[in-house]
């Protein structure tokens, strides 16, 4: 195998967990596409140019792709293997400052003029969110699943992005139910030891 392709190869590993089974892979590649074609399709139909399309795909990519494999367990038991904490996790959302992209997208079709107070409430919920969740681990599971309900009824009672109405639906698995909570797994199928 050439070193470019032991690098792309343990790249992937260390994205999608180095367990990841191929049903794992092939299911994380089929839904990062889709994340990169039915976005697009969305915002092109809510008047959004060819950049911002283009921009709401590679968020697509990311967030429906890492809705679905932050919540496999090769995924969930990579990131909760020993030595990763809480400032981790903390991390790994803190640069989800999708809120703010999608925002400033709305602001350029049709979003109200609290695009503002929107990203800063989806983010801000996001972070407090992951907080708890990773202070509280023995409440991690339901925590989880309580506070990814509360972002989609926050994006409910804000109102739903005009370009990426999906967003809360894929923001929220992805990031609380799956990277900060690993809620779908009991702590024996985390266990790496």
């Amino acid at each position: 195998m050439t070193t470019w392709a032991a690098r792309v190869r343990r790249s992937w590993a260390e994205f999608v967990g180095p367990e990841a089974t191929r049903t794992n892979n092939i299911l994380t590649l089929a839904a990062g596409v889709a994340g990169l074609f039915s976005p697009a399709r969305v915002a092109r139909r809510k008047g959004a140019g060819p950049g911002a399309t283009a921009f709401v795909s590679m968020l697509g990519v990311d967030l429906v792709g890492g809705a679905y494999v932050n919540n496999t367990k090769a995924c969930a038991r990579w990131y909760e293997r020993p030595g990763r904490g809480a400032k981790h996790h903390l991390r790994f959302a803190a640069l989800h400052i999708h809120p703010a992209a999608i925002a400033y997208l709305d602001s350029n079709v049709e979003r109200p003029p609290n695009a503002v107070r929107w990203a800063l409430a989806h983010y801000t919920y996001m972070m407090l969110s992951t907080w708890a969740i990773r202070n509280m681990p023995e409440h991690r599971r339901s925590l989880g699943v309580t506070l990814t309900a509360g972002g989609l009824l926050l994006d409910r009672a804000l109102g739903p992005s005009e370009v990426a109405p999906w967003f809360a639906w894929t923001y929220y698995p992805k990031l609380l139910l799956g990277h900060a909570a690993t809620a779908l797994w009991r702590e024996r199928d985390l266990d790496t030891e």
